[in-house]
């Protein structure tokens, strides 16, 4: 667990926002959540997401997202992703990864958006990458 730029609680919703974008965390068990602000503050040079979650369960950490708010450059959003799961490797060793970018606007159902995906998914080890204008995980 990251015990440095972090919140932990256990509230039904999370959010983390930034420029009009929006990553929901529904917490429906109310898992205990550490929220960390990456960017500016965990990791403050080089490319990096803008925040990411640990779902925290019976004191281990179950599950990791990692979050990117971003206007509409998707490639420097994946770039950003990317750099900070390098980053974080040692610490989320064998931990469950998602990774989300919320952009203003993209066509999640295009073509494009899916071979980025596929890509994304087989450059790091299976995590899977999901876009969208609008995010709302909920963990059951």
């Amino acid at each position: 667990m990251i015990n440095t730029c972090n919140e932990c609680n256990s509230n039904r919703t999370i959010v983390v926002e930034e420029n009009k974008r929006k990553f929901i965390l529904q917490n429906n068990s109310l898992n205990m959540i550490n929220k960390v602000r990456v960017d500016g503050c965990y990791i403050n040079n080089g490319a990096k997401c803008d925040y990411l979650i640990e779902l925290i369960n019976s004191n281990i950490v179950k599950t990791v997202f990692y979050i990117e708010l971003k206007g509409s450059d998707i490639n420097h959003a994946i770039e950003q992703i990317e750099s900070t799961l390098q980053h974080c490797r040692q610490v989320h060793n064998n931990i469950d990864k998602e990774c989300y970018i919320v952009l203003s606007r993209f066509p999640s159902a295009g073509t494009s958006s899916q071979v980025l995906k596929k890509k994304f998914k087989q450059r790091n080890n299976g995590i899977p990458l999901y876009i969208d204008s609008k995010v709302k995980r909920v963990i059951r």
